[in-house]
């Protein structure tokens, strides 16, 4: 993972997309955590040569799963180099106290940088009172989508879903349904020109910056 030339190779294979960390410390740096001192660790050496050549390669980086430390070491090579990153699959950590999910600051600082970051269904990143095998509710999300909306802009916000990686009764089992979430957040106040954002034009905008 911390050869700086394997990237070159995923670079070739067509990878234009890598999430730094997962749920373990690795060559790059530290994962989201419920233990402080791990959770304000930074990138490593390794972490930061790793995102300076990927946006020099033109790849974008995923803060989804890192750290808020190395989330911090992100947005200044973010600002740095003037391109967007993004959080493929996280919620606000302030509705739903997951360290999987972004803080305000963390939301108003990626939406600075141009970023997004993709609403998550899983149960316990959505509700409190979901344990990680409970129900993923519409109502949640919606309530985290209007939340970050208000925060960030609606230019921040994308779909994230994590259909791939989750567990529970999910309200919406797969894109086949995500009428669904979407009548609801017209309900809730969404413009169509505000879906339209969060559906697809703001990940596009993403991938047409760094690409």
């Amino acid at each position: 993972l911390g050869d700086l030339n394997r990237l070159d190779q995923a670079y070739q294979n067509g990878v234009r997309l890598i999430t730094l960390t997962w749920n373990h410390e690795n060559e790059l740096g530290f994962p989201n955590s419920t233990d402080h001192n791990c959770m304000s660790l930074g990138l490593k050496k390794r972490g930061l040569e790793m995102i300076d050549k990927m946006i020099e390669k033109g790849i974008v980086i995923d803060v989804s799963h890192l750290s808020d430390g190395g989330f911090k070491d992100v947005v200044r090579c973010a600002r740095k180099h003037g391109v967007p990153f993004v959080a493929s699959h996280s919620n606000a950590r302030a509705l739903t106290a997951h360290p999987r999910n972004m803080t305000d600051q963390m939301i108003r600082e990626l939406a600075e940088c141009g970023g997004v970051m993709g609403l998550n269904f899983a149960p316990h990143f959505l509700s409190d009172s979901q344990p990680k095998d409970g129900i993923s509710r519409i109502e949640d999300m919606v309530r985290h989508a209007n939340y970050i909306k208000n925060i960030g802009g609606a230019e921040v916000l994308a779909i994230g879903s994590d259909f791939d990686g989750i567990d529970g009764t999910l309200e919406i089992p797969g894109p086949q349904q995500m009428w669904k979430l979407w009548d609801a957040l017209r309900s809730s106040g969404f413009t169509e020109r505000e879906l339209d954002l969060m559906w697809s034009e703001n990940a596009k905008r993403v991938l047409q910056d760094i690409l």
